[in-house]
């Protein structure tokens, strides 16, 4: 059997990568190669007509050549145009999983737009949940050019993938323990967060209910995340039917998942987003209080101080701030003197 004949018998790809470099383990066999770039080739192909026309001429000017070629040429165009619909159709769905609301405010123009997305540039991911982000990082900047589509749109968009991607996050240990996940250890508020490992009983884990220090950054759950829009979209209606339009306001958002599991916004000042921005990327409480009100010209007062410890108690309640962070090793192999 030819290598043509043997890949149109396996079901397709789940995501048909554009041609980037991968992991040798990921590599198709030398022999599967030209295969499998002429059936990625047959997916972005702007016009389906051209395959249906003339498919040896069409799988020659794709790459295969010899066996493959014979074998692919021999079999009816309709299959490699079934192929080439379904990962479409796939793909476009996983798009459309992703942004919802989106879509069906683009109407009819979301099909066409996704259509594009897909000639251009094919995703890279193997991971049918990375579509979406490709396809806005694609498409938003093309929508804020056009006139013909609402200004907030892109905003909407990032506003959709930013709860699809903490609803995806993984848990965390005490987002386990809370909800009763199966593998879960310790208690609530106990250690854990990303990269931690180890009990209270681990060199540097905080204890149980460990006060947050000036000098130690904070630890958030996997889920939570800033985001920044131009426009209010967090107070839109969430119905796909909906078409009400958001105020045009600087917007900033905290992400994260309460209790339940379930994805939350909370509305942020620009004070607490720029400080939140820092301690979400490892910077210490003190640097992040200090360097967020330099940011805004605004002093380090006592109303800022105690604004600060009433969100970060907030957090805390809520389930997004899960405790300090992990002290700094001491005499660990190869660290810096101080």
């Amino acid at each position: 059997m030819s290598a043509a004949r043997a890949g149109m018998d396996e079901p397709p790809p789940e995501l048909p990568g554009a041609s980037v470099a991968r992991e040798a383990a990921h590599e198709p066999p030398p022999e599967l190669a030209a295969l499998q770039r002429a059936l990625q080739a047959s997916v972005s192909a702007p016009d389906a007509e051209a395959i249906a026309a003339d498919a040896r001429a069409w799988l020659a000017r794709a790459g295969l050549e010899g066996p493959d070629l014979d074998a692919m040429a021999a079999l009816p165009p309709r299959r490699l145009l079934l192929y080439r619909s379904l990962v479409r159709r796939g793909l476009t769905g996983a798009i459309r999983a992703g942004i919802p609301r989106t879509a069906a405010r683009l109407g009819a123009r979301f099909e066409a737009d996704a259509a594009r997305f897909l000639e251009a540039e094919l995703p890279r991911s193997r991971y049918l949940r990375d579509v979406a982000f490709a396809f806005v990082a694609f498409a938003a900047p093309r929508w804020v050019e056009d006139p013909e589509v609402p200004a907030y749109l892109a905003d909407l968009a990032r506003h959709e993938l930013a709860a699809f991607a903490a609803a995806c996050a993984e848990p965390d240990e005490e987002e386990a323990v809370a909800t009763g996940s199966p593998g879960a250890t310790g208690s609530p508020g106990a250690t854990g967060g990303p990269g931690a490992t180890g009990g209270p009983d681990t060199p540097g884990a905080p204890a149980p209910g460990e006060a947050l220090s000036l000098d130690r950054g904070v630890r958030f759950q996997r889920a939570a995340a800033l985001a920044r829009h131009e426009h209010a979209v967090h107070r839109l209606q969430g119905a796909e039917s909906a078409r009400d339009e958001p105020a045009r306001e600087p917007t900033r958002l905290l992400v994260y998942r309460d209790p339940a599991l379930d994805v939350r916004f909370l509305e942020l000042t620009p004070l607490a987003a720029e400080i939140l921005d820092r301690l979400l990327a490892g910077a210490a409480l003190g640097d992040a209080v200090v360097q967020g009100c330099a940011a805004l010209g605004h002093p380090v007062d006592g109303p800022v101080l105690e604004s600060t410890a009433a969100l970060l108690s907030d957090l805390a309640e809520r389930g997004a701030l899960l405790g300090p962070s992990r002290a700094p090793a001491t005499g660990a192999p190869g660290a810096a003197p101080c």
